[in-house]
């Protein structure tokens, strides 16, 4: 009897079991190649909606100044906006979807909106 020995079928099935283990990790935490869009809302305007397809630079005006928005391939952030506490700066790039940067002086919100929302583990 070879107790503790692996066959060449035992080490195929094995092989195959942690290939398919990693394939489904892969697909299911993978972001999906969705079509995402910046939609820009300010008081009093209508919502103003950018593709996230190229680099470019937008300057809003509001009540409170301008506020610049960079948006590259993917992504966008809030680069300046007035406000002391620079809480639309902080938020970093926004590239999920559903990810929101709000400049309050100038009554603006930026969010990422995609066709996929992706994984989110408040889903479970």
């Amino acid at each position: 009897m070879n107790a503790g020995r692996l066959r060449w079928g035992d080490a195929l099935i094995g092989s195959l079991a942690a290939g398919i283990v990693v394939a489904a990790f892969v697909l299911a935490y993978t972001p999906a190649g969705d079509a995402r869009v910046l939609v820009i809302n300010q008081a009093g305007a209508a919502p103003q909606q950018e593709p996230l397809d190229r680099a470019r630079v937008l300057e809003v005006r509001g009540p409170a100044g301008i506020t610049r928005i960079e948006i590259e391939p993917g992504r966008a952030r809030c680069a300046d906006s007035p406000g002391r506490q620079d809480i639309c700066e902080s938020s970093g790039w926004l590239q999920a979807h559903g990810d929101v940067a709000v400049s309050l002086p100038n009554r603006l919100t930026l969010q990422v909106l995609g066709t996929d929302p992706g994984f989110d583990s408040m889903h479970y």
